[in-house]
């Protein structure tokens, strides 16, 4: 086994661990077992999602069925062979055939949960068996719909002060509904205008924090942001779409799924920043080529007023 020195391997080791390195240990100790439910404990509260979620529910999916592989294949996942994306891709190609979306889907899972692997020092800073791999030409999201700018402000207008906050969540800080449905207090933070998530820190647009502030004043003032709380009160997504409907139908704009102001906050950052790699850190995305869409729809918007 490679790089006996690194952190992982000390864990392991090494008495006197620190909680971290007590995490790490347990989660290689299962991986190394093929423990699903002792893997998932440690990792599913930092993929994204709430527990119970249609997300979580998806990722559960992918790491049971990819955790099975290795097992079938004798493959290790804290310590990939050279082969070990590639034989992962072809075990898809041959599971989904030409379904080129869900093999794409199931390779952007697997990476973010290296991703999390590597956060915990489970595998080396330097471990990305798919790092390698080409993605399809396909471009995800470039027929996708999104919320113009005046659409955004006319939603605005006939806003009360939560419907904005949500609106500019999604419009601005591009978060997914799973990712708003999971969001607490604690997680805005006023004093730095930031929002915090499990895998990536936001800094709030002006819009934003003007927002929130008397949102919560609204819900309580100050006390809110130490209490473990949800922001929103939907149950579920099918109570957040209904609300965006609802808005959609106040500001007389043709409703669109929630990622369409999602779709509307990568357009308006790539427009800002034009790169498409701080683009996929803001969106929580792990390969730029999923977020090219946005170059495509502001060279659109720029030659015909598109978008």
């Amino acid at each position: 086994m490679s790089d006996l020195d690194s952190v992982f391997h000390k864990a392991l080791t090494l008495p006197g661990q620190t909680p971290e390195q007590d995490e790490a240990a347990r989660l290689r100790r299962a991986l190394e077992a093929h423990d699903l439910d002792g893997c998932w404990t440690i990792l599913s509260p930092r993929l994204p999602g709430q527990p119970g979620g249609h997300s979580q529910k998806n990722y559960l999916s992918a790491f049971k069925d990819f955790l099975n592989w290795t097992a079938d294949e004798r493959l290790s996942v804290s310590d990939p062979a050279p082969h070990f994306g590639a034989e992962f891709q072809r075990y898809l190609e041959q599971k989904y055939g030409s379904s080129q979306a869900s093999i794409n889907t199931r390779l952007s899972q697997a990476r973010r949960i290296y991703k999390v692997l590597r956060q915990l020092g489970v595998v080396a800073m330097n471990t990305d068996p798919f790092s390698i791999l080409e993605r399809s030409q396909v471009v995800p999201g470039q027929r996708r719909e999104y919320y113009s700018q005046e659409e955004i402000t006319r939603m605005l207008i006939h806003s009360e002060p939560a419907d904005r906050a949500l609106i500019l969540l999604g419009a601005h800080a591009g978060l997914t509904t799973a990712e708003v449905l999971a969001l607490k207090w604690p997680d805005l933070s006023l004093q730095g205008g930031t929002v915090h998530l499990p895998d990536r820190q936001l800094h709030m647009s002006e819009a934003l924090y003007r927002a929130i502030q008397p949102y919560a004043e609204q819900r309580g003032g100050g006390v809110l942001f130490v209490r473990p709380v949800p922001v929103f009160d939907f149950l579920d997504q099918n109570a957040l779409r209904a609300r965006i409907y609802a808005l959609c139908q106040r500001a007389n704009v043709p409703y669109r799924a929630w990622r369409g102001l999602r779709h509307a906050a990568g357009l308006r950052l790539y427009q800002q920043t034009g790169d498409l790699n701080v683009v996929a850190a803001q969106m929580g995305v792990e390969n730029p080529h999923l977020v090219a869409m946005y170059r495509a729809a502001a060279e659109e918007q720029q030659t015909t007023g598109g978008v």
